[in-house]
Protein backbone atom coordinates (compact mmCIF):
# COMPACT_ATOMS: atom_id res chain seq x y z
CA UNK A 1 0.00 0.00 0.00
CA UNK A 2 2.82 2.77 0.88
CA UNK A 3 4.98 1.41 -1.99
CA UNK A 4 1.81 1.99 -4.35
CA UNK A 5 1.18 5.46 -2.86
CA UNK A 6 4.92 6.35 -2.82
CA UNK A 7 4.77 5.78 -6.76
CA UNK A 8 1.82 7.21 -7.37
CA UNK A 9 2.97 10.56 -5.75
CA UNK A 10 6.29 10.16 -7.67
CA UNK A 11 4.33 9.94 -10.80
CA UNK A 12 1.94 12.84 -10.10
CA UNK A 13 5.49 15.03 -9.66
CA UNK A 14 7.31 13.86 -12.47
CA UNK A 15 3.48 14.65 -14.45
CA UNK A 16 3.60 18.53 -12.85
CA UNK A 17 7.64 18.74 -13.78
CA UNK A 18 6.80 17.80 -17.21
CA UNK A 19 3.62 20.29 -17.61
CA UNK A 20 5.54 23.09 -16.20
CA UNK A 21 8.62 22.61 -18.44
CA UNK A 22 6.19 22.24 -21.38
CA UNK A 23 4.61 25.60 -20.23
CA UNK A 24 8.06 27.44 -19.49
CA UNK A 25 8.99 26.62 -23.09
CA UNK A 26 5.30 28.02 -24.75
CA UNK A 27 5.96 30.78 -23.12
CA UNK A 28 9.75 31.06 -23.81
CA UNK A 29 10.59 32.92 -27.39
CA UNK A 30 12.10 31.30 -30.04
CA UNK A 31 15.89 31.20 -30.44
CA UNK A 32 16.59 33.31 -33.44
CA UNK A 33 18.84 30.07 -34.78
CA UNK A 34 18.92 28.87 -38.59
CA UNK A 35 17.11 25.54 -39.04
CA UNK A 36 18.92 22.49 -40.84
CA UNK A 37 16.52 21.01 -42.65
CA UNK A 38 16.78 16.98 -43.72
CA UNK A 39 16.69 15.82 -47.22
CA UNK A 40 13.11 15.14 -47.74
CA UNK A 41 11.99 17.20 -44.52
CA UNK A 42 10.02 20.48 -45.61
CA UNK A 43 11.15 23.27 -43.97
CA UNK A 44 8.38 25.44 -40.94
CA UNK A 45 9.66 28.69 -42.23
CA UNK A 46 6.63 30.33 -44.85
CA UNK A 47 8.24 31.02 -48.05
CA UNK A 48 7.41 34.80 -47.70
CA UNK A 49 9.75 34.80 -44.38
CA UNK A 50 12.80 36.98 -46.35
CA UNK A 51 10.67 39.45 -47.89
CA UNK A 52 9.23 39.92 -44.34
CA UNK A 53 12.58 40.06 -42.69
CA UNK A 54 13.68 42.82 -45.25
CA UNK A 55 10.50 44.78 -44.01
CA UNK A 56 11.59 44.37 -40.37
CA UNK A 57 14.68 45.35 -41.29
CA UNK A 58 13.63 48.60 -42.97
CA UNK A 59 11.51 48.98 -39.70
CA UNK A 60 14.17 49.06 -37.21
CA UNK A 61 16.19 51.94 -39.02
CA UNK A 62 16.21 55.26 -37.38
CA UNK A 63 15.02 58.39 -38.79
CA UNK A 64 18.69 59.73 -39.82
CA UNK A 65 19.38 56.33 -41.51
CA UNK A 66 16.25 57.06 -43.73
CA UNK A 67 16.84 60.23 -44.36
CA UNK A 68 20.41 58.74 -45.63
CA UNK A 69 19.10 55.81 -47.83
CA UNK A 70 15.86 58.16 -49.74
CA UNK A 71 18.73 60.89 -50.31
CA UNK A 72 21.20 58.03 -51.68
CA UNK A 73 18.57 56.42 -53.79
CA UNK A 74 17.56 59.92 -55.04
CA UNK A 75 21.24 60.80 -56.06
CA UNK A 76 21.74 57.29 -57.56
CA UNK A 77 18.44 57.35 -59.77
CA UNK A 78 19.90 61.67 -60.94
CA UNK A 79 22.87 59.82 -61.59
CA UNK A 80 21.06 57.19 -63.79
CA UNK A 81 19.31 59.86 -65.51
CA UNK A 82 22.31 62.21 -65.93
CA UNK A 83 24.45 59.03 -67.50
CA UNK A 84 21.12 58.53 -69.95
CA UNK A 85 20.81 62.23 -71.18
CA UNK A 86 23.95 63.26 -71.44
CA UNK A 87 25.51 59.73 -72.63
CA UNK A 88 28.01 60.84 -75.87
CA UNK A 89 26.72 60.81 -79.56
CA UNK A 90 28.42 57.98 -81.62
CA UNK A 91 29.24 59.64 -84.67
CA UNK A 92 33.03 61.50 -85.43
CA UNK A 93 34.14 64.16 -82.71
CA UNK A 94 34.25 67.89 -84.38
CA UNK A 95 37.98 68.19 -84.82
CA UNK A 96 39.17 71.18 -86.41
CA UNK A 97 41.09 70.44 -89.93
CA UNK A 98 44.29 71.56 -88.61
CA UNK A 99 44.77 69.23 -86.24
CA UNK A 100 45.90 66.24 -89.23
CA UNK A 101 47.62 69.22 -90.92
CA UNK A 102 49.84 70.98 -87.89
CA UNK A 103 49.37 68.49 -84.42
CA UNK A 104 52.43 66.22 -83.65
CA UNK A 105 49.84 64.00 -82.18
CA UNK A 106 47.84 63.33 -85.52
CA UNK A 107 49.22 60.75 -88.27
CA UNK A 108 50.32 57.37 -88.18
CA UNK A 109 53.20 55.69 -85.80
CA UNK A 110 55.20 53.02 -86.75
CA UNK A 111 57.75 50.87 -84.93
CA UNK A 112 61.44 50.45 -85.33
CA UNK A 113 64.55 49.18 -84.02
CA UNK A 114 67.85 50.89 -83.87
CA UNK A 115 69.87 48.77 -85.74
CA UNK A 116 73.10 50.46 -86.36
CA UNK A 117 74.47 53.87 -84.42
CA UNK A 118 77.22 55.49 -86.41
CA UNK A 119 79.16 59.11 -86.88
CA UNK A 120 78.14 60.76 -90.08
CA UNK A 121 78.01 63.89 -92.03
CA UNK A 122 74.82 65.86 -91.88
CA UNK A 123 72.95 66.52 -94.88
CA UNK A 124 72.17 62.83 -95.84
CA UNK A 125 69.48 62.19 -99.05
CA UNK A 126 68.42 59.27 -97.46
CA UNK A 127 67.79 61.17 -94.38
CA UNK A 128 63.80 60.31 -93.12
CA UNK A 129 63.64 58.49 -96.40
CA UNK A 130 63.33 54.47 -96.72
CA UNK A 131 66.10 52.65 -98.43
CA UNK A 132 67.00 48.63 -98.62
CA UNK A 133 70.67 48.17 -97.47
CA UNK A 134 72.45 51.52 -96.85
CA UNK A 135 72.12 55.11 -96.82
CA UNK A 136 73.61 57.80 -98.89
CA UNK A 137 76.17 60.09 -97.94
CA UNK A 138 76.54 63.65 -98.65
CA UNK A 139 80.70 64.39 -99.19
CA UNK A 140 79.61 67.86 -99.69
CA UNK A 141 78.80 68.28 -96.09
CA UNK A 142 80.95 70.30 -93.42
CA UNK A 143 78.99 69.02 -90.29
CA UNK A 144 79.35 66.02 -88.01
CA UNK A 145 75.73 64.16 -87.11
CA UNK A 146 75.00 60.80 -85.66
CA UNK A 147 73.30 58.38 -87.76
CA UNK A 148 71.07 55.66 -86.70
CA UNK A 149 69.74 53.13 -88.98
CA UNK A 150 66.56 51.65 -87.97
CA UNK A 151 65.03 48.67 -89.04
CA UNK A 152 60.67 49.51 -89.67
CA UNK A 153 59.22 46.60 -88.05
CA UNK A 154 55.69 47.90 -88.82
CA UNK A 155 53.63 49.63 -91.23
CA UNK A 156 53.51 49.37 -94.99
CA UNK A 157 57.75 49.33 -95.37
CA UNK A 158 58.57 46.81 -92.77
CA UNK A 159 61.37 45.26 -93.02
CA UNK A 160 63.01 47.82 -94.66
CA UNK A 161 64.89 50.60 -93.47
CA UNK A 162 65.64 54.55 -92.94
CA UNK A 163 67.99 56.79 -91.27
CA UNK A 164 67.53 59.62 -88.46
CA UNK A 165 70.28 62.00 -88.30
CA UNK A 166 70.75 63.43 -84.34
CA UNK A 167 72.31 66.88 -84.38
CA UNK A 168 73.93 66.66 -81.23
CA UNK A 169 73.64 70.79 -80.11
CA UNK A 170 70.10 70.54 -80.81
CA UNK A 171 69.02 70.14 -76.78
CA UNK A 172 66.17 67.61 -76.23
CA UNK A 173 67.70 65.04 -79.31
CA UNK A 174 67.35 61.74 -78.43
CA UNK A 175 70.03 59.46 -77.25
CA UNK A 176 70.34 56.23 -79.15
CA UNK A 177 71.58 53.42 -78.68
CA UNK A 178 71.96 49.99 -80.96
CA UNK A 179 68.41 47.86 -80.04
CA UNK A 180 66.81 50.77 -79.23
CA UNK A 181 62.58 50.12 -79.68
CA UNK A 182 61.62 53.61 -80.84
CA UNK A 183 58.18 55.02 -82.56
CA UNK A 184 58.43 56.76 -85.61
CA UNK A 185 55.84 59.44 -87.19
CA UNK A 186 55.08 58.86 -91.00
CA UNK A 187 54.65 62.30 -93.09
CA UNK A 188 52.63 62.84 -95.64
CA UNK A 189 55.64 63.01 -98.02
CA UNK A 190 56.27 59.25 -97.18
CA UNK A 191 59.17 60.05 -94.89
CA UNK A 192 60.19 59.09 -91.28
CA UNK A 193 60.77 61.31 -88.20
CA UNK A 194 61.33 60.48 -84.66
CA UNK A 195 58.63 60.25 -82.07
CA UNK A 196 59.19 58.27 -79.25
CA UNK A 197 60.64 55.85 -77.69
CA UNK A 198 58.76 52.30 -77.54
CA UNK A 199 57.28 51.62 -73.88
CA UNK A 200 54.52 49.41 -73.87
CA UNK A 201 56.08 46.67 -72.11
CA UNK A 202 58.07 48.62 -68.95
CA UNK A 203 54.81 50.37 -68.58
CA UNK A 204 52.99 46.66 -68.39
CA UNK A 205 55.89 45.49 -65.98
CA UNK A 206 55.50 48.82 -64.18
CA UNK A 207 51.69 48.09 -64.17
CA UNK A 208 51.67 44.48 -63.07
CA UNK A 209 54.09 45.44 -60.24
CA UNK A 210 51.84 47.70 -58.50
CA UNK A 211 48.77 45.45 -59.24
CA UNK A 212 49.96 42.79 -57.39
CA UNK A 213 51.48 44.78 -54.50
CA UNK A 214 47.93 46.21 -54.18
CA UNK A 215 46.65 42.41 -54.10
CA UNK A 216 49.43 41.83 -51.52
CA UNK A 217 49.19 43.72 -49.12
CA UNK A 218 44.83 44.64 -49.07
CA UNK A 219 43.96 40.69 -50.20
CA UNK A 220 40.64 40.63 -51.19
CA UNK A 221 39.20 44.40 -50.60
CA UNK A 222 43.16 45.10 -52.42
CA UNK A 223 41.82 42.71 -55.52
CA UNK A 224 38.61 44.77 -55.63
CA UNK A 225 39.98 47.94 -55.66
CA UNK A 226 42.04 47.01 -58.31
CA UNK A 227 38.78 46.20 -60.10
CA UNK A 228 37.16 49.86 -59.19
CA UNK A 229 40.07 51.51 -60.65
CA UNK A 230 39.08 49.53 -63.85
CA UNK A 231 35.35 50.53 -63.91
CA UNK A 232 36.65 54.49 -62.77
CA UNK A 233 39.31 54.54 -66.24
CA UNK A 234 36.44 52.86 -68.14
CA UNK A 235 33.51 55.39 -67.38
CA UNK A 236 36.25 58.27 -67.44
CA UNK A 237 36.69 56.95 -71.45
CA UNK A 238 33.82 56.16 -72.42
CA UNK A 239 31.41 59.11 -70.78
CA UNK A 240 33.91 62.03 -69.62
CA UNK A 241 36.12 62.37 -71.93
CA UNK A 242 33.82 62.21 -75.46
CA UNK A 243 31.20 64.21 -73.90
CA UNK A 244 33.78 66.94 -73.15
CA UNK A 245 34.80 66.69 -76.71
CA UNK A 246 31.63 66.67 -78.03
CA UNK A 247 30.51 69.51 -76.40
CA UNK A 248 28.63 68.55 -73.64
CA UNK A 249 28.66 70.23 -70.14
CA UNK A 250 31.75 69.84 -68.24
CA UNK A 251 30.32 70.64 -65.01
CA UNK A 252 27.54 68.34 -65.20
CA UNK A 253 29.39 65.52 -67.06
CA UNK A 254 31.95 65.68 -64.47
CA UNK A 255 29.69 65.86 -62.11
CA UNK A 256 27.64 62.46 -63.09
CA UNK A 257 31.06 61.01 -64.02
CA UNK A 258 31.87 61.52 -60.53
CA UNK A 259 29.05 59.90 -58.77
CA UNK A 260 29.00 57.05 -61.15
CA UNK A 261 32.64 56.34 -60.11
CA UNK A 262 31.51 56.79 -56.35
CA UNK A 263 28.61 54.45 -56.62
CA UNK A 264 30.04 51.68 -58.65
CA UNK A 265 33.45 51.60 -56.72
CA UNK A 266 32.51 52.69 -53.18
CA UNK A 267 30.31 49.97 -52.68
CA UNK A 268 32.35 47.29 -54.55
CA UNK A 269 35.96 47.80 -52.32
CA UNK A 270 34.15 48.72 -48.92
CA UNK A 271 31.04 46.76 -49.16
CA UNK A 272 27.57 47.24 -48.19
CA UNK A 273 27.20 49.00 -44.46
CA UNK A 274 25.74 51.56 -42.95
CA UNK A 275 29.75 52.97 -42.97
CA UNK A 276 30.07 53.03 -46.52
CA UNK A 277 26.76 54.97 -47.01
CA UNK A 278 27.70 57.25 -44.58
CA UNK A 279 30.92 58.03 -46.82
CA UNK A 280 29.25 57.98 -49.69
CA UNK A 281 26.72 60.56 -48.52
CA UNK A 282 29.33 62.66 -47.10
CA UNK A 283 31.76 62.33 -50.46
CA UNK A 284 28.55 63.52 -52.69
CA UNK A 285 27.87 66.29 -50.57
CA UNK A 286 31.75 67.66 -50.81
CA UNK A 287 31.56 66.64 -54.36
CA UNK A 288 28.17 69.43 -55.07
CA UNK A 289 30.56 71.79 -52.42
CA UNK A 290 33.54 71.36 -54.80
CA UNK A 291 30.97 71.98 -58.15
CA UNK A 292 29.96 75.52 -56.62
CA UNK A 293 33.44 76.93 -55.09
CA UNK A 294 35.27 76.02 -58.61
CA UNK A 295 32.34 77.72 -60.41
CA UNK A 296 33.01 80.85 -57.96
CA UNK A 297 36.42 80.58 -58.05
CA UNK A 298 36.83 80.57 -62.25
CA UNK A 299 33.94 83.28 -62.62
CA UNK A 300 35.03 85.69 -59.93
CA UNK A 301 39.25 84.94 -60.75
CA UNK A 302 38.75 85.36 -64.41
CA UNK A 303 40.26 82.59 -65.36
CA UNK A 304 40.87 81.73 -69.06
CA UNK A 305 42.95 78.37 -68.72
CA UNK A 306 45.41 79.96 -71.98
CA UNK A 307 48.15 80.08 -69.96
CA UNK A 308 48.48 76.27 -70.83
CA UNK A 309 49.73 74.77 -73.93
CA UNK A 310 47.50 71.99 -74.07
CA UNK A 311 44.26 74.21 -73.59
CA UNK A 312 45.78 76.47 -76.26
CA UNK A 313 45.51 73.69 -78.68
CA UNK A 314 42.25 72.56 -77.28
CA UNK A 315 40.98 75.92 -78.38
CA UNK A 316 42.50 75.52 -81.71
CA UNK A 317 41.52 72.00 -82.95
CA UNK A 318 38.12 71.50 -80.56
CA UNK A 319 36.83 74.66 -80.84
CA UNK A 320 33.63 73.18 -79.32
CA UNK A 321 35.35 72.56 -75.94
CA UNK A 322 34.89 75.47 -73.25
CA UNK A 323 38.36 76.21 -72.45
CA UNK A 324 36.87 77.04 -68.40
CA UNK A 325 34.69 74.36 -68.47
CA UNK A 326 37.30 71.99 -68.96
CA UNK A 327 39.34 73.74 -65.95
CA UNK A 328 36.28 73.04 -63.74
CA UNK A 329 35.75 69.50 -64.58
CA UNK A 330 39.51 69.30 -63.94
CA UNK A 331 38.88 70.67 -60.74
CA UNK A 332 36.10 68.75 -59.59
CA UNK A 333 37.98 65.04 -60.97
CA UNK A 334 41.30 65.96 -58.83
CA UNK A 335 39.31 66.75 -56.27
CA UNK A 336 37.17 63.60 -55.80
CA UNK A 337 40.09 61.18 -54.83
CA UNK A 338 41.67 63.26 -51.76
CA UNK A 339 37.44 63.85 -50.53
CA UNK A 340 36.82 59.87 -51.12
CA UNK A 341 40.11 59.02 -49.04
CA UNK A 342 38.86 61.42 -46.18
CA UNK A 343 35.35 60.37 -46.10
CA UNK A 344 36.33 56.64 -45.73
CA UNK A 345 38.90 57.19 -43.25
CA UNK A 346 36.16 59.51 -41.01
CA UNK A 347 33.44 56.99 -41.50
CA UNK A 348 35.77 53.87 -40.58
CA UNK A 349 36.62 56.00 -37.66
CA UNK A 350 32.94 56.39 -36.30
CA UNK A 351 32.53 52.65 -37.06
CA UNK A 352 35.57 51.30 -34.64
CA UNK A 353 34.46 54.19 -31.84
CA UNK A 354 30.78 52.48 -31.89
CA UNK A 355 32.22 48.65 -31.59
CA UNK A 356 34.45 49.85 -28.98
CA UNK A 357 31.76 51.75 -27.23
CA UNK A 358 28.23 50.81 -28.60
CA UNK A 359 26.55 52.32 -26.20
CA UNK A 360 27.84 56.05 -27.14
CA UNK A 361 26.24 58.77 -28.06
CA UNK A 362 26.57 60.56 -31.75
CA UNK A 363 27.69 63.61 -30.05
CA UNK A 364 29.99 61.48 -27.81
CA UNK A 365 31.14 59.97 -31.25
CA UNK A 366 31.08 62.80 -33.25
CA UNK A 367 33.40 64.61 -31.06
CA UNK A 368 36.06 61.55 -31.07
CA UNK A 369 36.15 61.10 -34.50
CA UNK A 370 36.88 64.86 -34.92
CA UNK A 371 39.99 65.14 -33.30
CA UNK A 372 41.08 62.41 -35.51
CA UNK A 373 39.64 63.91 -38.22
CA UNK A 374 42.01 67.24 -37.83
CA UNK A 375 44.54 65.27 -38.10
CA UNK A 376 44.03 63.98 -41.81
CA UNK A 377 42.49 67.73 -42.33
CA UNK A 378 45.87 69.02 -41.39
CA UNK A 379 47.88 66.21 -43.70
CA UNK A 380 45.87 66.06 -46.16
CA UNK A 381 45.62 69.52 -46.98
CA UNK A 382 49.34 70.25 -47.50
CA UNK A 383 49.31 66.51 -49.67
CA UNK A 384 47.08 68.37 -51.77
CA UNK A 385 48.93 71.04 -52.16
CA UNK A 386 52.44 69.30 -52.85
CA UNK A 387 50.51 66.99 -55.56
CA UNK A 388 49.37 70.67 -57.67
CA UNK A 389 52.93 71.89 -56.70
CA UNK A 390 54.40 68.90 -58.64
CA UNK A 391 52.22 68.75 -61.45
CA UNK A 392 53.22 73.01 -61.93
CA UNK A 393 56.79 72.76 -61.02
CA UNK A 394 58.10 73.61 -64.70
CA UNK A 395 55.60 76.50 -64.87
CA UNK A 396 57.38 77.64 -61.53
CA UNK A 397 61.03 77.35 -62.36
CA UNK A 398 59.86 79.64 -65.48
CA UNK A 399 58.10 81.81 -63.83
CA UNK A 400 60.76 81.91 -61.17
CA UNK A 401 63.34 83.31 -63.60
CA UNK A 402 61.52 86.11 -65.19
CA UNK A 403 61.89 89.10 -62.92
CA UNK A 404 58.22 89.53 -61.91
CA UNK A 405 57.20 90.68 -58.66
CA UNK A 406 56.16 87.73 -56.53
CA UNK A 407 52.63 89.25 -57.08
CA UNK A 408 52.58 89.25 -60.15
CA UNK A 409 53.73 85.56 -60.51
CA UNK A 410 51.24 84.48 -57.73
CA UNK A 411 48.29 86.59 -60.17
CA UNK A 412 49.36 85.27 -63.23
CA UNK A 413 46.95 83.10 -65.38
CA UNK A 414 48.25 79.87 -65.13
CA UNK A 415 49.71 80.43 -61.66
CA UNK A 416 46.19 81.64 -60.27
CA UNK A 417 44.78 78.37 -61.74
CA UNK A 418 47.09 75.86 -60.28
CA UNK A 419 46.37 78.03 -56.23
CA UNK A 420 42.42 77.85 -57.12
CA UNK A 421 42.67 74.55 -57.91
CA UNK A 422 44.08 73.92 -54.54
CA UNK A 423 41.98 76.35 -52.42
CA UNK A 424 39.07 74.45 -54.03
CA UNK A 425 39.90 71.23 -53.62
CA UNK A 426 41.18 72.15 -49.58
CA UNK A 427 37.96 73.76 -48.59
CA UNK A 428 35.92 70.49 -49.89
CA UNK A 429 37.95 68.72 -48.28
CA UNK A 430 37.46 70.54 -44.75
CA UNK A 431 33.85 71.03 -45.07
CA UNK A 432 33.88 67.03 -46.17
CA UNK A 433 35.29 65.97 -42.61
CA UNK A 434 32.19 67.37 -39.90
CA UNK A 435 29.74 66.41 -43.35
CA UNK A 436 30.77 62.90 -43.13
CA UNK A 437 31.74 62.10 -39.49
CA UNK A 438 28.23 63.69 -38.45
CA UNK A 439 26.36 61.42 -40.93
CA UNK A 440 28.26 58.20 -39.41
CA UNK A 441 27.71 59.55 -35.61
CA UNK A 442 24.15 59.60 -36.39
CA UNK A 443 23.62 56.54 -39.04
CA UNK A 444 26.57 53.63 -38.08
CA UNK A 445 25.10 50.94 -35.31
CA UNK A 446 26.03 48.99 -32.86
CA UNK A 447 27.19 45.84 -32.89
CA UNK A 448 23.81 44.60 -31.64
CA UNK A 449 21.86 46.28 -34.22
CA UNK A 450 24.09 45.40 -37.25
CA UNK A 451 21.42 42.73 -37.96
CA UNK A 452 19.23 45.33 -39.50
CA UNK A 453 21.75 47.23 -41.54
CA UNK A 454 23.30 46.32 -45.18
CA UNK A 455 26.34 43.82 -43.77
CA UNK A 456 30.13 44.47 -45.22
CA UNK A 457 31.03 42.60 -47.82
Amino acid sequence: MGRHHRTSSSQSAQSLLAQQKQSANQAAPAPQTTETTRPGQQSAQPEHQPSGRSLSAIKTWTWPQRVLAAGLILAAAATIIGFIIQWPPNEEPPVSEQFEQTSSLSGELVDGTVAIVQPGMCGSPSNGQVFETSPQTNPAASNDCTHAIIDLTSGEHEGQRTLLEIHPEIPGNPQLEEGDKIALSKHDAGSYGFQDFQRSTTMWLWLAAAVILIIAVGAWRGLRAVFGLVITLAVIAAFLIPGLIHGGSAILLALTCGAAVLFLVLFLVHGFSWKTASAMGGTLLALCLSVGLSTLAVATAGIRGLGDENNLNILIYLPGVSISGLMLAGMIIGALGVLNDVTIAQASTVNEMRELEPGAKPLRLFAGAMRVGRDHIASMVYTLVLSYTGVALPTLLLLSISGRPLGQILSSDIMATEILRSVTGAIALVLAVPLTTAIAALTVRAPAAVDAAPREA
